[in-house]
């Protein structure tokens, strides 16, 4: 029936693993994923568990506890220490932890080699322990007088076991795929071995026993009571609980199936977090019956001697035989999961650090993947097969639990090469080398001679008296420390020559250039990694026969798309060729390890490294030269005294110079800002949609503004926003500069007043001249008013009449001049220009046929639209034409030809006479005031005309010749520039 259900169980895995590999990956959401790489954590439990830590609870009390206080304890930096581990690895494709070690210090093959042959040696006890865990259990399930009773299954186990590994985790070389099969199998069988031992417990306090209170009282009262408590023997000293704490600290990560579940099989890097409370809970529930499971069968058995099996024996004893098969199925679960994975992970070590550089060396590249895959295969047979062997051999006096302390220690050597290889940069190859070769033959001499001494391989003298009898060389009492005991002393022995040797060499030793690219990358990924100083450089083509050399060719076309990364091979420069064989390295190095996937990269050069030395330096070179003309194009923007800002598509403000930030107040990373937060509110609204409109068409624009800053004050400025292209044309941005102009603008305000001082003499003079004329005749006739020989009523009229014509030119006058000298402003609308000229024109055509000259106006229909104000427009228009029919006035046929039409972006009113025209040397003088040529008239009526156009942003053109007539041109711009106030 044994039988049986041991093959039963064993097909029931496969079922599972092939269920799972054939549906899962598709499937499984990610909780279920997050819940299956918990419990496949808990491979940590192994037999060892099951039954090594009842009969070590039985032996030394609660020292038991260590074993699983280390992993709970260190569980706790795992969001940390562990997800880093974990990103380093995934980045750098790492499969096992020699790879890792490798792979840090260089990707050394021989490091690599070394920790794969240590740790294999280290962990061949441990899977012995699961087989003879397996063999001890099948042999008391079976009746004495049975016809079985001789049959050991162990190796029919270790074969299956093997065939399973091949099967579910070495199908193909690339390990950092998720193997979903061969983890939902190893988390179901978690899930076995828990619940097949919290029921076992469960039916020995409760069923054979009355409960906790019970157990406890009765080992209290009997002479296992000092089991209780602590550094009283048989219980552990301090000094092993610290060893114990920290070795199987070190070990829940660094064991080759931990490694495998934890960081190559993580399948998400958040999943650390969760792994981290979880799995110290899964620890606390499979320990929880440990004492009273240990405890009853020291009262019912009243002997330690096979207390391994206390946990099976109870049930046998009492006749239970379904909670003997529960308990027989969780120990064959724990071992099973512990084979499975250890052998798994130690046969890639096997295949990519040891059997990989021999063929690499006899330079048998083609034949790498499949002796690098059957290697991987025949691994697995031969890990089993010499724990095996150990097993059989091994039959002394070792309790479960010592000879799993073996290989804990074993992998513990690896510790300080990995933990100060990922927070500490300066460690090197040699000083790797150094500490775990010294570490591991610490190890062999401390712990494992002494357990050989006591399986009567090797005489006892040899721990009594040391070597050639050499008393301070004992393996027991190294150097003369005594006190401790052996787990202890070869705990400390090992880790401290380990440590030492390591920082030692490291410090007094340089990196090499590929160490130094290594350490930045697994140390910080603050700073970029270096490159070496020669890469190879291969060719798309090259690399593509590689991928079909070393990966499975029905992978090898979706590999080499996924490293393009849709470019084709003419469109990758020297960076991207560079990249590319970084990734293909990574690649590679996911199924052969780095140090072999190193070795073959660098053998296929196809250009000698002195050209690649010369290509890269000559990029290196270009890359300096960039960064000098970037830092001083970055100075000149920096110190210029404009505000120079970037914006993207939409507006947003991106970056802004310092000149920028004193102007505005404001600072582009202070909070979403656009371009039109420098202007202020109305001209937000007035240039906002030609701003837009001249981005979205990818030009520039330009005109004057007023802008605002933070504390709210206006300034005049000269905004011009230019867009940036990409190299398909594409608008990425734009670069504005502001410029304030409130300096000159003062200063063209002080330039006006000192021309107005100047020429307010010149003012006096002329305003004196005009009005001391109508003043003479108000004068005279006045005093004839006044005199007694006034008696005429007609006479005294006229008199009276040339006061009040004299008042009344005197007023027209002081009106001129107060429209010219006072404050204007404008009221600015859209007109259409003709509406405005029209009513000029009809009034001075009726003038015009009163005095004999002919009026013509062409275009007023036109659709000449400008945002103008209107009234003082008017009066600029009637300005002009009367002056232009005062020049005609005395010519035969006199003619004025008026012509509104438009000239690019502005309204052009045309007014032509064929008057007597203008003399040169009066040209320049005619928008002065009261610079007049008529004899009649205060000269004010062009600079009212000049001042109003410069108001409106316009231009003044005349065509003049004496005799020729005279043309002015009057340009109005569509969307005038905003005169707030101006001052004549």
């Amino acid at each position: 029936m044994t039988v049986g259900i041991l093959l039963a169980y064993l097909c029931f895995l496969f079922v599972v693993a092939a269920v799972a590999e054939r549906f899962g990956r598709r499937r499984l959401v990610a909780r279920l994923r997050t819940l299956t790489y918990v419990m496949a954590v808990s491979v940590y439990c192994t037999a060892w568990t099951f039954y090594g830590s009842v009969g070590l609870a039985a032996n030394r009390g609660l020292e038991f506890l260590t074993i699983y206080l280390g992993p709970a304890l260190i569980a706790l930096t795992w969001p940390t220490m562990l997800r880093k581990l974990v990103r380093v690895a995934k980045e750098q494709r790492i499969t096992t932890i020699s790879d890792f070690i490798g792979s840090r210090y260089g990707k050394s093959a021989a490091l690599g080699t070394l920790v794969a042959v240590l740790v294999v040696v280290g962990m061949i006890p441990y899977i012995a322990l699961q087989l003879k865990a397996v063999s001890v259990s099948f042999r008391m399930m079976i009746p004495g007088d049975s016809l079985l009773s001789g049959f050991d299954p162990t190796l029919l186990v270790a074969g299956t076991l093997a065939l399973f590994g091949i099967l579910f985790g070495a199908r193909n070389l690339d390990f950092t795929r998720q193997q979903t099969g061969l983890m939902t199998a190893v988390a179901v069988e978690s899930i076995v071995k828990l619940v097949a031992f919290l029921l076992v417990g469960g039916w020995v306090t409760w069923g054979l026993f009355g409960g906790f209170g019970d157990i406890f009282t009765a080992i209290a009262a009997s002479p296992w009571s000092r089991l209780l408590t602590l550094d009283t023997p048989p219980a552990a000293s301090y000094a092993r609980w610290a060893a114990m704490l920290l070795i199987s600290m070190m070990a829940v990560i660094l064991l080759p199936r931990q490694f495998h579940v934890l960081v190559v099989q993580n399948p998400r890097e958040r999943d650390v977090h969760t792994a981290a409370w979880a799995f110290p809970l899964y620890l606390l529930a499979i320990n929880v019956f440990v004492l009273p499971i240990a405890f009853g069968g020291l009262l019912t058995f009243g002997d330690v001697a096979a207390a391994d099996s206390f946990i099976l024996a109870l049930p046998l004893r009492a006749d239970a035989g379904l909670v003997a098969v529960t308990v027989f199925l969780g120990g064959f679960s724990a071992a099973t999961a512990m084979i499975v994975v250890d052998s798994l992970a130690l046969s890639k070590m096997i295949s990519n650090d040891i059997v990989l550089p021999f063929l690499l060396r006899r330079r048998r590249l083609e034949e790498v993947y499949s002796a690098s895959l059957a290697s991987t295969r025949l691994g697995i047979l031969v890990v089993v097969t010499l724990g095996f062997l150990w097993a059989r051999i091994e039959a002394g006096p070792f309790l479960l639990v010592e000879m799993g302390l073996l290989s804990f220690i074993a992998v513990t050597q690896c510790a300080p090469a990995v933990l100060f290889g990922l927070y500490w940069r300066r460690g090197n190859r040699k000083g790797a080398l150094a500490g775990i070769s010294a570490g591991f033959a610490l190890w062999f001499y401390t712990l494992i001679v002494p357990a050989v001494v006591k399986d009567g391989a090797v005489p006892i003298s040899l721990l009594e008296a040391g070597p050639l009898g050499i008393g301070w060389l004992r393996p027991t009492a190294l150097f003369s420390l005594e006190g401790l005991d052996s787990i202890s002393h070869g705990v400390f022995w090992s880790l401290f020559v380990n440590v030492a040797a390591y920082l030692l060499v490291s410090i007094f030793t340089a990196q090499d250039a590929d160490e130094r690219s290594q350490a930045a990358a697994f140390v910080g990924l603050v700073e970029k990694a270096e490159p070496s100083p020669t890469p190879a450089i291969l060719s798309v083509p090259e690399i593509e026969r590689l991928l079909h050399l070393y990966v499975p060719a029905e992978d090898a076309d979706a590999i080499l798309g996924e490293l393009l990364g849709g470019k084709t091979p003419r469109e990758l420069s020297l960076p991207d060729l560079l990249d590319l064989r970084i990734r293909l390295e990574r690649m590679l190095a996911a199924s052969l390890g780095a140090a072999a996937a190193r070795y073959i990269i660098e053998d296929r050069f196809t250009i000698s490294k002195g050209e690649a030395q010369e290509l890269v330096e000559s990029f290196q070179t270009m890359q300096r030269s960039l960064g000098k003309s970037e830092r001083l194009l970055a100075s000149v923007v920096e110190s210029v005294e404009d505000c120079i800002f970037t914006t993207d598509v939409e507006g947003r403000l991106i970056t802004l110079n310092p000149a920028g930030r004193r102007l505005l107040g404001r600072d582009a990373a202070a909070g979403p800002l656009t371009r039109l937060d420098v202007l202020d509110e109305a001209d937000r609204r007035r240039v906002g949609p030609a701003i837009k409109r001249a981005v979205a068409n990818g030009r520039p624009w330009r005109g004057a503004v007023q802008g605002l800053t933070r504390a709210r004050r206006r300034f005049p400025a000269h905004l011009a926003v230019s867009c940036v292209f990409d190299e398909k044309g594409q608008v990425l941005g734009t670069v504005g500069v502001l410029r304030d102009l409130t300096e000159q603008v003062a200063t063209q305000q002080r330039l006006i007043q000192r021309e107005k001082l100047a020429s307010l003499g010149e003012m006096a003079a002329g305003v004196a001249h005009e009005i001391r004329n109508p003043l003479g005749g108000i004068k005279m006739a006045t005093n004839l008013l006044s005199s007694s020989a006034m008696n005429d009523r007609r006479i005294s009229q006229e008199m009276a009449q040339s006061i009040t014509s004299g008042i009344a030119e005197i007023e027209a006058i002081i009106a001129d001049l107060l429209d010219y000298a006072r404050e204007t402003r404008l009221d600015c609308q859209e007109y259409a220009l003709g509406r405005i000229l029209a009513p000029v024109v009809e009034a001075c055509a009726a003038d015009g046929r009163a005095r004999g000259v002919r009026v013509v106006a062409h275009g007023l229909e036109d659709a000449v639209v400008a945002s103008v104000d209107g009234q003082r427009l008017r009066q600029v228009f009637t300005n002009v034409m009367q002056n232009a029919l005062e020049a005609t006035e005395r010519q035969r046929s006199g003619r004025v030809e008026v012509r509104l039409h438009q000239r690019e972006t502005a309204g052009v009113v045309e007014i032509a006479d064929n008057g007597v025209g203008i003399q040169p040397e009066h040209r320049e003088k005619i928008f002065l005031p009261f610079y007049t040529t008529k004899p009649t008239g205060t000269g004010l009526g062009m600079a009212i005309v000049k001042k109003i156009m410069d108001l409106h942003g316009g231009e003044i053109e005349i065509d003049s010749a004496p005799g020729r007539g005279t043309t002015i041109r009057l340009i109005i711009p569509r969307s005038p520039l905003p005169a707030v106030a101006e001052v004549a």
